[in-house]
């Protein structure tokens, strides 16, 4: 098995930058009291909070970004997770240097709104420019115990602050006006816990081809870590019991476990709370996509503005040596 390692683990191009670090946290620190008392107002979510889930590596940012480019959504952007303390805060800032309607003159003429025409890049879930959708996880850690396995048994689920979790997501719903749309793997293993804690809810379940997905998640090892033997991503909570003897295995069961659990909390759910959707037919025809989510919002009382004006196809990355990907196949097949 291998062993999961912090952030000195990091190859280079991906360690942390401690200035910026203290920096934000800093500046944290100084508004999340300021904000404290505007959160008072608020509750619950009126509208439906869209959480994208999936594997690593199965195109999950690929999907946030083409919500966050639709213009229907609320998101969280590169500027607005600086303030994962604050982020109503953030949130204000992001609207006020990013929403046409805030514009006086041309004094932030070089910030650009995140739009169809801007670029669907990542480098492993990382996007560029400031108003780019940010996986958000510094917020989502304020209020839960998650640890290398981000499964929260009962004990870790009642000592959750999910009441200040659903209010912070309600202010930055009104601060956008429009749902709200963020990762959501990081409770891949608790979905019916997080299902409980909203009257209007779309789980998005990104699946990708295995083989390709294994692929691609070895290759993160090797950039992230510097070594495919080290893990990357978050754990099953089945890790600690698997008897695996290769990086392909492991993978194969990160694969495997995180779809079979996602799999198993659908079928508790109501329909109109969750769908899934193949990468590869997603970057096929993403209008298609735009019109099931579009009807699984209408169920539960909310009508997206318009038709379907974004890409009509993505390239798919799933583009490698066939006898690697056979090869992979045979592993994951093993996992049945």
């Amino acid at each position: 098995m291998s062993q999961e390692m912090g952030n000195e683990a990091r190859t280079d191009a991906f360690r942390r930058n401690p200035d910026l670090e203290s920096l934000i946290e800093r500046l944290n620190s100084m508004l999340q009291g300021s904000a404290a008392s505007e959160l008072e107002r608020f509750e619950s979510p009126q509208l439906p909070l869209i959480l994208v889930i999936g594997g690593p590596r199965s195109g999950t940012t690929l999907m946030m970004q083409w919500l966050a480019a639709s213009g229907c959504f609320g998101y969280p952007s590169n500027l607005m997770a600086r303030f994962y303390r604050a982020p109503y805060i953030g949130a204000l800032i992001h609207e006020m240097l990013i929403n046409p309607k805030y514009r006086y003159k041309d004094d932030f003429k070089d910030i650009a709104p995140y739009t169809m025409d801007s670029s669907f890049s990542s480098d492993l879930g990382k996007t560029e420019g400031l108003a780019a959708p940010n996986v958000f996880w510094y917020f989502w850690r304020r209020f839960f115990d998650f640890d290398d396995c981000t499964y929260l048994d009962e004990e870790k689920q009642q000592a959750a602050d999910t009441l200040n979790f659903v209010r912070e997501l309600a202010a930055v719903e009104s601060v956008f006006g429009k749902p709200f749309a963020m990762k959501g793997i990081i409770v891949n293993w608790n979905l019916e816990f997080i299902d409980r804690l909203f009257s209007k809810l779309l789980l998005i379940h990104v699946r990708r081809n295995p083989a390709f997905q294994m692929h691609s998640i070895l290759r993160a090892r090797e950039r992230f870590r510097g070594d495919r033997r080290l893990w990357w991503g978050f754990k099953p909570p089945q890790y600690d019991a698997l008897d695996l003897d290769s990086p392909e295995q492991e993978v194969a069961a990160q694969i495997h476990y995180t779809r079979s659990a996602i799999d198993s909390s659908f079928e508790s759910l109501a329909d109109e709370r969750h769908m899934t959707i193949d990468y590869e037919r997603f970057c096929e025809d993403p209008g298609r996509f735009y019109e099931l989510i579009e009807e699984k919002l209408r169920r539960q009382g909310y009508t997206l503005p318009g038709s379907y004006q974004g890409q009509t196809e993505f390239d798919n990355s799933n583009r490698t040596d066939t006898a690697a990907i056979k090869a992979l196949e045979a592993v994951y097949s093993g996992m049945g």
